[in-house]
This record gives structure tokens, sequence and C-alpha cells, in this order.
């Protein structure tokens, strides 16, 4: 028969477990960190594509013009050219 295991050593194993879990702790919140950066990353380079678009809208008056035009055919309640938008 195997000896039990004396109070240091199950001392020891419960000390490795809660390091094990404080490492599994610590991965998870590096990861939180790294999606915290890379949502400010997404943020920022949506923020320069809408100035780039608006930009190249304004640059363009046929695209501001079409822009117009999509907005109404394609918005909740497009109000028809010769009819007085109902408010």
């Amino acid at each position: 028969m195997s000896e039990q295991p004396d109070e240091y050593e199950i001392r020891a194993r419960v000390l490795r477990i809660l390091a094990k879990r404080h490492r599994l702790r610590a991965a998870a919140l590096e990861a939180s960190a790294e999606m915290v950066l890379t949502t400010r990353s997404i943020e920022r380079f949506m923020n320069l594509l809408t100035e780039a678009e608006a930009r190249d809208v304004a640059e363009h008056p046929d695209l501001a013009e079409l822009n117009v035009q999509l907005d109404g055919f394609y918005s909740a309640d497009p109000a028809r050219p010769r009819e007085e938008p109902t408010a």
C-alpha cells in the first residue's frame, strides 16, 4: 500500500491547483485586454472609412445626388415627389 501524503504535500497540491486557476484567469484577462484594443482599432478604422466616403461623396456631386435618391427610395417611409409629407 502507498502511504498517505502528509500535510505539506496536500498543501503544495492545493497551491498548485490555485496557481493553475490564477494562470487561467490571467489568460482570460489578457484576451479581454486584447479585445478592448481590437475594438478601439476597429472603431478608428470605421471612423476613417466613414470620413473617406463622405469626402468622396462631397467631391463628386453626382454621387451626392445618387445618395439622396437612394435614401429616398430605401427609407422606411419614402415621400413621393409630388405629395406633401404628412407630419
